[in-house]
């Protein structure tokens, strides 16, 4: 039931359970999330979060995708607080330019971000693909310096960036903490990568072996906002040429999104 505030206003309480729903989306692994696992967490029955989910979707708050069935927040809501992370936001620009690069590829392509000393996947085509092998891609953590998209990320991060993260690398306690600390590892890795102009894995994620991948990353004046991935089966992309073919394509994407990014950027100031 409303109950009544100082000064006899009535506590609007669709609001507060709204709020409450952006707050477990940001929760979520990338943001996103079903009405099934908004339910669990928030203990909301399932119609009401479905009303507020739509709520907010046709006030620009959220976006829902149909063939992951996934509620995901967009830039906007990251106005209420503190203007919005670039990383939600150029995964809201660059979201038709995935479509289209892998409509032209097959394979599916992502954004992914950095948290932490761990890569983020923001988003995925991979529900679009027919050569999709990992369903339910959002939210998985990759690590940085076995994968296309932490190289990428790595290779073009701000020299004050990149120690920061060697930094936290060399605290783990695993194998990522070794490689880190190998000083020739990682500048190789660096000038190979910015040689190229894309960063390449064929089969170094032990996660992963029988796959590879390529990445370039995604600037803004000259530092790197998120990488934009593409994964695929070694045995499906066998020669230089037919990964020639997806970086031309990945290259093209790059150039799109970025200039649409920074038109975004100064559009909101």
């Amino acid at each position: 039931m409303a109950r009544n505030l100082d000064g006899g206003y009535r506590l609007c309480q669709s609001l507060v359970k709204g709020l409450d729903i952006l707050a477990a989306l940001n929760r979520s692994s990338g943001g996103s999330a079903s009405i099934a696992e908004l339910t669990r967490t928030t203990g909301m029955h399932r119609t009401t979060i479905k009303r507020l989910l739509e709520t907010l979707r046709e006030a620009g708050y959220l976006e829902w995708d149909p063939a992951t069935n996934l509620y995901r927040l967009t830039f906007r809501v990251h106005q209420l607080s503190y203007g919005f992370r670039d990383n939600v936001a150029i995964t809201e620009v660059a979201w038709p330019m995935m479509r289209a690069l892998s409509r032209a590829i097959v394979w599916p392509c992502s954004i992914v971000s950095l948290e932490g000393d761990e890569m983020i996947v923001r988003a995925s085509t991979r529900s679009y693909s027919p050569l999709s092998f990992h369903p339910g891609m959002p939210g998985r953590r990759l690590p940085i310096l076995t994968t296309a998209a932490g190289r990428a990320y790595l290779a073009y991060a701000q020299l004050e960036e990149l120690a920061a993260i060697l930094d936290l690398l060399q605290g783990r306690t695993d194998d990522y903490a070794r490689l880190a600390a190998d000083d020739r590892f990682v500048q190789t890795l660096i000038a190979q990568t910015r040689e190229r102009g894309y960063a390449l894995n064929q089969g170094e994620w032990t996660d992963e072996p029988k796959f590879g991948g390529v990445a370039v990353p995604l600037r803004f004046q000259d530092r790197a906002v998120s990488s934009l991935n593409v994964i695929f089966l070694s045995r499906g992309v066998k020669d230089d040429a037919a990964r020639r073919k997806i970086v031309d394509h990945l290259f093209e994407a790059q150039r799109e999104i970025e200039e649409r990014f920074a038109a975004h950027r100064q559009q909101m100031g």
